[in-house]
């Protein structure tokens, strides 16, 4: 074999390998392959099984029941080069193949080449159906007993099907010239989250990239270099969510969060090192729980950020716990559990004492505010909300990257919502137009947060044209921007001008709505 068919079975092994382990069958191996090697089916599932033609003339010749066989390397290059070249391959051999390949035999010939034998040869070649030997085919459905649930794991969320695999093929095929890198691309993408995972990776420098690749294969062991790549990975991550939002950031996110924790798992390493990678996965996971949160799934956010908890208790870190209870806390007032947002409250506060950053202590004044304004209490609810206001005006250096948000101007833009359902529609008014003047159009989710709960609040004040002028601005940054919370507050902002329906500012309003998939709220919203 020449070096470079050398090099080519050596990538078809590789890949082969992360596409097994990701449940896919040899049909589907052999599906992804074909996206970049131009060769007959017989090579292609040699290369999908990562075997040399010597490998495979042993294993024919092994299995043939009389020991007569006597195929040679030379030969079966004949058979993988027609019919361009070489020989038809003859119809037993078609057969021991499929078997050894664990698939049918009519996968091994084009169809033009199947025409080309015999009636009796085709039926053969049809009834060579092993597929039932490939341990990645879904097999008949088992009674589960409590002794095998216990036992099963749970999913891997960065699980990629057959498209999203070809998908990622294609788009390193298509955007990456030089061949090195883009089996590197390839690579890493399969284990980080697939397509949507490639331009976080290509933030990345060859070596870092070699480097995070040798680790993941466990070739290399976790060292500072590994740790910082996956730092600054999870830093892009979070930057990164401004822009498109969470729903083509939430499976890298996840991926890298799967990754790191294999590593914690596998790996004996230095505690310093092991305190950051571990600080890292936290962050992964309260990233990822938020993501879920902006979707709109609380049941894999609760999971998510449960899971980062106890990662997080295991550090130590009281900001990072902190932060935890803080969005724990955030999405039960979400779902009307007051109960649960003042426990949350609560630990965030005590959590905020151990903290070297005075940040933190405007999150559980915020969640205190949340709270108190549930139970109608808008005195103390006032009052948390400008104890939040003061602590996250603190100068304070100590407050790490995933805390930069929490400024005076945020946490009025998170009290909006808080004072249109306290009937404070002056306030929300007079705080938006002061707010809009000055954000930053790149973080989207909040300045459609903002115009959208500015809207329902010139709805109160019965300034109907300025209110439907205001949500459009906000439906269209949803063309933008995948937040499910954003789209959600827009319908409910729509809800409150119901009564104006039939009004030429809210026929439009609608008319972009429906463009934008949008559909408005019918049900009756308190004011």
């Amino acid at each position: 074999m020449s070096g470079e068919g050398y090099r080519v079975l050596l990538q078809a092994r590789a890949w082969s390998k992360r596409l097994r382990e990701k449940g896919f069958t040899w049909e589907q191996v052999a599906d992804v392959l074909a996206l970049t090697h131009r060769v007959s089916p017989l090579r292609l599932y040699r290369l999908a099984h990562g075997r040399t033609a010597a490998d495979v003339v042993a294993a024919v010749n092994d299995a043939d029941p009389a020991g007569t066989a006597t195929l040679r390397d030379s030969r079966l290059y004949d058979y993988e080069s027609w019919p361009e070249a070489g020989r038809r391959p003859p119809t037993c051999l078609l057969a021991r193949l499929a078997k050894i390949y664990e698939i049918d035999g009519r996968s091994l010939v084009r169809d033009e080449i199947l025409v080309s034998y015999g009636a009796a040869d085709r039926e053969l070649i049809c009834a060579a159906d092993f597929r039932d030997l490939d341990a990645n085919r879904l097999s008949s459905p088992r009674r589960v007993t409590m002794a095998v649930s216990a036992a099963v794991k749970s999913p891997d969320t960065s699980h990629l099907d057959a498209s999203e695999c070809i998908r990622l093929l294609r788009a390193t095929s298509a955007e990456e010239a030089d061949v090195r890198r883009r089996e590197l691309l390839f690579e890493l993408a399969l284990v980080l989250g697939g397509s949507r995972a490639l331009d976080l990776l290509r933030t990345l420098t060859p070596e870092e990239g070699e480097r995070l690749a040798g680790v993941l294969r466990n070739t290399w062991r976790v060292d500072e270099s590994t740790v910082r790549t996956f730092e600054k990975l999870s830093l892009h991550a979070r930057r990164a969510d401004d822009v498109s939002g969470p729903a083509p950031l939430l499976p890298m996110v996840n991926g890298q969060r799967a990754a790191i924790g294999r590593l914690l798992a596998r790996e004996s390493m230095p505690s310093s090192l092991r305190n950051r990678l571990l600080d890292t996965y936290g962050q992964m996971a309260q990233l990822a729980g938020f993501l879920a949160y902006d979707l709109c799934d609380y049941a894999a956010a609760e999971q998510a950020l449960r899971d980062g908890l106890r990662a997080t208790l295991d550090l130590g870190d009281p900001t990072l716990v902190a932060y935890m209870h803080y969005w724990l806390g955030r999405m039960a007032a979400d779902q009307n559990r007051t109960g649960a947002v003042l426990d949350h409250a609560f630990a965030v506060r005590s959590w905020a004492a151990r903290s070297p950053s005075k940040r933190v202590g405007a999150l559980h004044e915020m969640l205190f505010s949340r709270a108190y304004a549930a139970e109608g209490n808008t005195a103390a609810s006032a009052r948390a909300h400008e104890r939040a206001i003061a602590s996250a005006g603190t100068s304070n250096d100590n407050h790490p990257d995933y805390l930069s948000w929490a400024t005076p101007s945020v946490v009025e833009t998170v009290s909006g919502a808080l004072q249109v359902r306290l009937a404070q529609p002056g306030l929300v008014i007079a705080a938006a137009e002061r707010l809009l003047a000055g954000i930053d159009p790149k973080f989207k989710r909040r300045h459609g947060l903002l115009l959208a709960r500015y809207s329902s609040a010139l709805t109160t004040a019965k300034e109907i044209p300025e209110a439907a002028a205001r949500l459009t601005e906000a439906a269209h940054i949803t063309r933008q921007h995948s937040s499910a919370r954003l789209s959600q507050e827009i319908g409910q902002a729509r809800a409150r001008l119901e009564p104006w329906a039939a009004t030429s500012y809210v026929q439009q309003l609608d008319e972009v709505l429906r463009s934008r998939g949008l559909t408005s709220e019918r049900s009756a919203v308190e004011a």
